[in-house]
């Protein structure tokens, strides 16, 4: 039975071997090659750090898109130091750019899902109401439920001092 964690699996493997497979291309002695396929330079980077970004978003579901699109570009970048230091190749900033256009694209389509969420969950409100309800921005505030059941201490004077003077005041011993 295929489960999420055969996707994750697989979707690293094909991220390594494709990330191999990249790297041997823009760094091999093969100047030229995605034009047998019909694509110029910048077309074939852009799809090659779009399609590699994609995958890490599958082969990393727990880490965040900003961290693994950011991870892409450095790649990118690397690579294209890396081009400094062979005859064959020469670093270019707009293969850089390119590699960047990839990596955005699908990052950008990566937020897609989340905009159509919230549309069908909060339809109504604007992204500023949005914003200051998401308990991930600012200042937390405590849900409803826990305000319930922990009530909050009106001053800090009242608070007690240690934990254990908190906690026999929030669990009084049973009679």
């Amino acid at each position: 039975m295929l489960t999420p964690n055969h996707v994750v699996t697989t979707a690293r493997a094909v991220l390594v071997t494709g990330a191999l497979t990249a790297a041997a291309l823009m760094l091999g002695p093969w100047p030229g090659l995605e034009q047998v396929f019909g694509l110029s330079d910048k077309a074939a980077h852009a799809i090659a750090f779009g399609g590699l970004v994609a995958v890490a978003f599958l082969a990393f579901p727990r880490m965040r898109r900003n961290d693994l699109a950011i991870a892409a570009i450095l790649l990118g970048a690397s690579v294209e130091l890396a081009q400094m230091f062979t005859t064959d190749r020469s670093a270019s900033l707009g293969d850089l750019l390119a590699d960047s256009t990839g990596v955005a694209f699908v990052y950008l389509a990566s937020h897609i899902e989340n905009l159509r969420a919230l549309a069908r969950q909060r339809g109504g409100a604007s992204f500023a109401e949005i914003a200051a309800q998401d308990r991930r921005r600012g200042a937390r505030r405590p849900a409803a439920v826990i305000q319930t059941v922990f009530p909050p201490v009106e001053a800090e004077s009242e608070r007690p001092a240690s934990f254990a003077s908190r906690a026999a005041r929030r669990f009084p011993r049973r009679a």
